[in-house]
Parts: C-alpha cells; structure tokens; sequence
C-alpha cells in the first residue's frame, strides 16, 4: 500500500468506528504474553505469539466478555458487544492490543473495568498488564488508528473482531 492508500484506509477505519451513540464507551489496552512454553517429547518448547494468535485471543476474551454481559443472548443470538481494535506491536515491540469496548448494561458499568480484566487473565495469552479507561471518546480512536507501531497498517486493525452495531458505512 503507498502512502495516499494508507491514508484513505487510516479515514475509511475512522468512519467506521463512529462510537458517539454507544452507550458507556472504554478505551483498553491489554497486553499480552509473548511466549508459551509447551510440553513435548524433547522438552518443553517456546510457542512464540503470532498476530493470528493474539486476534483469536482477542476473540475469545470478547465471547467471555459478552456471555458476562449478556448472559445466555450472547450465545443463544449471537448478541455481541460493541469493541473495535487494533493490535500493535512487532518488529521488537510487544504485541498488544488497542480497542474501545461498550457496556451497554447501566447497571455494570461501574463494574465493567474489573469485569474486563477477570476475562482477559482468563485467556491463554492474556498478561497482567491491563488498562482501561471508562468514558472515552473520538479521541481514542484517532490514537489506535495512528500509524507508529504498525509494521503494516491494514493488517493491524483487527476486522474480525470489530463489531459496531451503530455502523452506517
């Protein structure tokens, strides 16, 4: 991608994550681990993180985080939080991920950060280096879809994973 592509996909990105109606908006980081050791026949081996790894991590702490939420509607329906995210990191750096997260329920919100972080500890890549900040804004969306920290922009947004009710693009 030149860089006018990548500027027209940084803009495309930042429509889509219109978070202005969502209910009880929170920016999150959460960190994780970069390495596992694995048991086998020889010893135990280093299984290093892969992008693919971290977004199906991702994945699951979001199915953790919604069946908490929305309790049997988020398996029964398929009914799904609100997060849309970014991983980071590489090339040195620690993978990590950058996403904006809904609690549509008033009555967790002030619950919700504790409840985040119990779900993302939960995972099998999930590290303790966790922050979350309740009532976020555009602003946050802005600095997750900078481009530092991408070795390759479009790849990092982690279309998977991101779920936007409230999306009219």
């Amino acid at each position: 991608m030149n860089r006018a592509q990548t500027l027209a996909y940084q803009k495309s990105f930042r429509e889509f994550a219109r978070i202005d109606d969502w209910s009880a908006r929170h920016a999150v980081t959460l960190t994780l681990r970069q390495g596992l050791m694995s048991p086998s026949r020889n010893g135990p081996s280093l299984i290093k993180l892969t992008r693919d790894a971290a977004s199906r991590n991702y994945r699951h702490f979001l199915s953790l985080l919604s069946t908490r939420v929305l309790g049997k509607a988020a398996k029964r329906f398929g009914r799904r939080l609100n997060s849309i995210s970014v991983i980071e990191g590489g090339s040195g750096k620690r993978l990590h991920i950058h996403a904006v997260i809904d609690c549509p329920r008033e009555d967790l919100v002030e619950q919700f950060p504790l409840m985040i972080e119990q779900a993302w500890l939960k995972t099998q890549w999930g590290f303790g280096q966790i922050d979350v900040q309740p009532d976020t804004d555009r602003g946050w969306i802005d600095y997750i879809s900078k481009f530092r920290d991408k070795p390759v922009y479009a790849d990092a947004i982690d279309w998977e994973n991101c779920h936007n009710s409230d999306c009219r693009v």
